[in-house]
């Protein structure tokens, strides 16, 4: 049974949240479980010829990107969770630290020969410490 269920989105591909939103939001009402919704900015490299302050607001802007899709969802008043870095790494090291035990995310349209397994949903699969239930969609 679950008690704590995250949901990966990348506010820029529909394909993660489409299908998955609607089964994440089936399965916290069957188990009676919080739901949380994290999304992983990749990690910017600060070159010598880039500002000091680039990036800066990013976290805001996902964040704020994040919520419209939940809004338009009737997903309302879910806490995201807003990472930097690897997004498989920290997928897993979130959902390790905050101790949820299942993590519901969408397969997406990948190359040979994963065809629908991208490599981070493998690597999530493939080392989470707690169920993963992946939505084809």
């Amino acid at each position: 049974m679950a008690t704590k269920i995250l949901l990966p989105i990348d506010h820029t591909d529909e394909r993660s949240w489409k299908a998955a939103l609607p089964a994440a939001l089936d399965q916290a009402r069957f188990h009676g479980a919080e739901l949380h919704v994290v999304s992983v900015i990749p990690e910017i490299i600060l070159l010598p010829n880039l500002p000091a302050n680039y990036g800066a607001g990013a976290k805001d802007h996902v964040r704020s990107a994040v919520q419209v899709i939940l809004d338009h969802n009737d997903a309302s008043g879910l806490e995201i969770h807003i990472e930097e870095g690897s997004v498989y790494r920290e997928i897993l090291k979130l959902a390790h630290r905050e101790g949820f035990d299942m993590i519901v995310m969408a397969s997406s349209k990948g190359d040979f020969p994963n065809y629908e397994i991208g490599p981070n949903l493998a690597r999530v699969v493939r080392n989470a410490h707690c169920t993963v239930m992946v939505i084809r969609g």
